[in-house]
């Protein structure tokens, strides 16, 4: 029974190498919370004060000093004063708000609109399971995929690229975003060959020169004659 219940679980120390030191740096947060709640989940239970105790040790600088003089006996009481005072005070609607608004930018790559998105749906993500019920999570997790997925395709700058991406009907992120950004480079490849064949100008299709169209060629009248 004994070396049964050993082999189910991992030790503290192991258990630990999930935890990164934790500064106050809000955008790091939910993932140190997320992390700890895995840790108890996989260690022998009777070992929780320990790893309590060791996680504290993960906590350096300021949030050290704020946590020093409160009465948190627990992980359950950390994580209640992190979420008060590290987590973003922004309202569900206004990540969604974000996250559906959101176009490339006139600038932006198809590379850097990909994290951009990336960015804005974990971010309506936290906000939706901040407060869910445990069996609502797998819901919204998924539901925020799909949306992301959403978004990303409306909200290409290209409208070459968005059909082409559209019609490839990608099932997940990966795919969708691997099509924009081939069709992205095949773009970009055409466009400087253009450029590269005449600068960029425009050619006359009456004296085959370049730097104007037929209807104003200053040739058409002799060629017309």
């Amino acid at each position: 029974m004994l070396i049964v219940a050993t082999a189910e679980y991992i030790s503290v120390s192991e258990a630990l190498k999930l935890v990164s030191p934790f500064k106050g740096d809000k955008e790091k947060i939910l993932a140190l919370i997320s992390n700890v709640d895995t840790d108890f989940e996989v260690i022998n239970p009777d070992n929780s004060d320990v790893l309590y105790k060791f996680v504290l040790t993960r906590i350096i600088g300021e949030p050290r000093v704020a946590i020093t003089h409160r009465n948190l006996e627990n992980w359950e009481d950390l994580v209640a004063f992190f979420k008060n005072t590290y987590t973003e005070k922004r309202t569900l609607d206004f990540h969604a708000t974000q996250l559906f608004g959101a176009k490339q930018g006139k600038n932006e790559s198809i590379l850097e609109w990909i994290q951009n998105i990336q960015r804005l749906s974990s971010k309506f993500r936290e906000a939706a399971l901040q407060d869910c019920e445990d069996d609502e999570r797998i819901g919204i997790i998924a539901l925020t995929d799909k949306l992301r997925n959403i978004c990303f395709v409306q909200g290409i700058s290209s409208d070459r690229i968005q059909t082409t991406v559209r019609s490839r009907n990608g099932s997940t992120f990966d795919e969708i975003a691997e099509t924009a950004i081939e069709e992205s480079a095949i773009f970009s490849k055409n466009k400087r060959y253009i450029q590269g064949t005449n600068n960029g100008r425009l050619v006359c299709h009456n004296c085959r020169k370049w730097g104007h169209v037929a209807a104003k060629c200053y040739l058409k009248e002799k060629t017309s004659g």
